[in-house]
C-alpha cells in the first residue's frame, strides 16, 4: 500500500515539474489570474513591444498585409475560458497585432463598463458633428494631427456649443465600415488618418469623450450601418478584419454577395442578409460602449436604397426557397429589425442606461419601399429603440412635407411611450438661401430660405408647442462655424441670430436621473 502511494506522488510531481518548464508566456497560467471585467492588455506581457521589436521583427513588417490565416495559429495558444465574449476576444487578439494602440488599449468582456452612469438630458439640445465638419481636425492631410493641436479645435467647438446652450453632440465615428477610434473590427477611417492602412498614434474619439463630460455635454456616437468604403480603399486595410475577408478575392466565392458595389457613388454596401454581417455592424456598436464612456449610440438613414434587386437577390432567393410567400419588402424588413433590436439588446447589455437612437429620412412615404424600414414596428413596440429623431430638413412652406405636417405624422406613429421624440432640423437649406437657391423640391414653398431668415426659429416655436417633444438636434456644426478657423459661418448668422434664445434660455434640459 506505502508502495503504492510512493508511486503516485512520484507521478504527480513528474508532472508538476513537466508543467513548470513550460514557457513563461503560457497563456493558460497567465489568464487565470484576470477577471472577465478586467482590461487584457497584450502588451503586459514580457514579449511584446520591446521585447519582439527587435526579436519578431516579423509582426512589423507584414502588418499591411496580415491574413487571418497567419495570425489564427497564434490565437489558439490563448485561453478564453475566462471570458464570456469569445469570438471578441480572439477578434482583438487577432487585430491587435497591427494596431499597436489597439494593444495599449487591451481588451474587456462583455458587460465591462456597466457601472458608468451616462449623462443625458430630459430635453436634448443636439449638434451632428459629421465626417465633414470634423475632417481637418483629425487629420492635416497627411495623417493624424498633433493630439495637442486636436485637443484645441475639439475644446474651442465645444465651447461655442455650450455658448449657445447646446447640451449634446452626436459625433460621426463610422461613416463607411471603418472607425475614429482603435477598434478589433473596423480599420481607422481616412478621415482620421488621411488615407486607410495607417494607424493612429492617440485615440481621437477618448479625447473627444474627455472633453464632452468636462464641459457636461453628452456624447453619442454615431455610426452607419450599411455604408462601406470603396474596393480600391478597402484594398488598403490590413487584412485583419471582418470586412476585408468580405471583399478579398481569395474569399470571393465563399462571401458573395456579402458586398455590393453601388455604381452612383462606388461605394461598397453591406447585405445585412447575412448573419455575420449583421454581428459584425452589432460587435461594433457593443464595443463603443464596452470601451468608451459614451452616453448613447446614434445612427443614421444609410439602410437600403431601393429596389434594386441585385443588391440582395442570392440570399433572397435563398430564403424565398424556404417560403415561396416572402416578399423583397418582407425580407429587408425582416433583416433590418434583426439587426436593429440586435443593436439595441448588444447595447443594454454592455449598459442598460446608454441610449439608442436612429436619425431616419424625414420623407415617411420612401420609409417602406425605398429604405425598406418597418417604422411602425420600430416606434411601437419595445426593444427597438430608445429615442426617434427623423430629419424633418423641410421648411414652414414646404408644399407636400411642410415641417409641421411632416412632424405631425412622425408624432402619430410613435405609439410607444417610452421612445423620445426629437426633431432633426437642418441649416444647410439657410446656407442656399442666403446664396440665392431656393428648395427645388418644396413647390410653392421653393424661395422660404431664400425670403425668410426665421425658418428654424418657426421650426423651434411649432415644436416646443406639441405633445411629443424631447428636444432636437441640429444639422450640422460646419453651417455654423469652421472646426478649425474658428470663424463663424456668415450664411447663417442672421437665421441664428433669430433662434438663438430658443436654443440658450426658452428650451431647457436637466440631466436625466439613473
Amino acid at each position: 500500500m506505502i508502495k503504492r502511494i510512493l508511486a503516485l506522488l512520484l507521478s504527480a510531481f513528474t508532472l508538476v515539474s513537466a508543467v513548470s518548464c513550460s514557457k513563461d508566456g503560457d497563456s493558460e497560467n497567465n489568464s487565470s489570474d484576470v477577471s472577465s471585467s478586467e482590461v487584457v492588455s497584450t502588451s503586459d506581457d514580457a514579449t511584446s513591444d520591446d521585447a519582439t521589436s527587435d526579436d519578431t521583427s516579423s509582426d512589423d513588417t507584414t502588418s499591411d498585409d496580415t491574413s487571418s490565416d497567419d495570425t489564427s495559429s497564434d490565437d489558439t495558444s490563448i485561453d478564453d475560458s475566462g471570458y464570456v465574449d469569445k469570438e471578441g476576444y480572439a477578434q482583438f487578439l487577432k487585430a491587435s497585432k497591427v494596431d499597436k494602440l489597439l494593444e495599449k488599449r487591451g481588451f474587456k468582456d462583455k458587460g465591462a463598463n456597466s457601472d458608468y452612469v451616462p449623462l443625458n438630458y430630459d430635453k436634448m439640445k443636439a449638434m451632428w458633428i459629421s465626417q465633414f465638419d470634423f475632417q481637418f481636425v483629425y487629420s492635416n492631410g497627411r495623417g493624424q494631427r498633433s493630439e495637442q493641436q486636436f485637443r484645441t479645435y475639439v475644446a474651442q467647438a465645444y465651447d461655442n456649443l455650450v455658448s449657445l446652450g447646446f447640451n449634446t453632440v452626436i459625433v460621426q465615428v463610422r461613416p463607411n465600415a471603418d472607425s475614429f477610434y482603435p477598434s478589433a473590427y473596423y480599420p481607422y477611417s481616412h478621415y482620421v488618418m488621411g488615407s486607410y492602412g495607417k494607424n493612429a498614434t492617440y485615440d481621437p474619439m477618448q479625447i473627444m469623450i474627455d472633453l464632452a463630460h468636462e464641459k457636461k455635454l453628452s456624447f453619442h456616437a454615431w455610426i452607419n450601418p450599411m455604408r462601406g468604403m470603396s474596393s480600391s480603399d478597402l484594398s488598403k486595410v490590413k487584412d485583419v478584419y471582418p470586412v476585408t475577408s468580405w471583399g478579398s478575392i481569395s474569399n470571393k466565392k465563399k462571401y458573395a454577395g456579402y458586398l455590393f458595389e453601388r455604381s452612383s457613388d462606388g461605394l461598397l454596401y453591406l447585405n445585412i442578409a447575412y448573419e455575420e454581417i449583421r454581428n459584425s455592424i452589432i460587435n461594433g456598436a457593443a464595443e463603443i460602449v464596452r470601451h468608451y464612456d459614451v452616453d448613447g449610440v446614434h445612427m443614421d438613414d444609410y439602410f437600403y436604397f431601393g429596389e434594386v434587386p441585385e443588391f440582395d437577390a442570392a440570399a433572397f432567393g435563398v430564403a424565398k426557397q424556404q417560403d415561396a410567400t416572402l416578399t423583397r419588402q418582407k425580407f429587408r424588413y425582416n433583416n433590418l429589425n434583426t439587426l436593429v433590436s440586435g443593436i439595441y439588446s448588444a447595447i443594454k447589455e454592455e449598459n442598460k442606461n446608454v441610449m439608442f437612437g436612429i436619425s431616419p429620412a424625414g420623407n415617411l412615404s420612401k420609409m417602406a419601399n425605398e429604405y425598406f424600414v418597418d417604422i411602425n414596428t420600430w416606434l411601437s413596440e419595445d426593444g427597438y429603440l430608445d429615442y426617434i429623431m427623423p430629419q424633418i430638413y423641410f421648411g414652414m412652406e414646404h408644399e407636400t412635407w411642410s415641417f409641421s405636417d411632416t412632424y405631425e405624422r412622425w408624432e402619430k406613429i410613435t405609439l410607444n411611450p417610452k421612445i423620445k421624440f426629437m426633431p432633426g432640423i437642418s441649416l444647410g437649406k439657410a446656407v442656399s438661401g442666403s446664396e440665392g437657391k431656393g428648395d427645388e423640391y418644396a413647390g410653392t414653398g421653393k424661395d422660404e430660405w431664400i425670403k425668410n431668415k426665421d425658418v428654424v426659429k418657426k421650426c423651434l416655436e411649432y415644436s416646443i408647442a406639441q405633445d411629443k417633444f424631447d428636444g432636437y438636434a441640429i444639422f450640422s456644426y460646419k453651417y455654423l462655424w469652421d472646426a478649425v478657423s474658428n470663424e463663424s459661418n456668415s450664411k447663417t448668422d442672421i437665421e441664428l441670430k433669430n433662434c438663438k434664445k430658443y436654443f440658450t434660455t426658452l428650451i431647457k434640459g436637466e440631466p436625466i436621473k439613473y
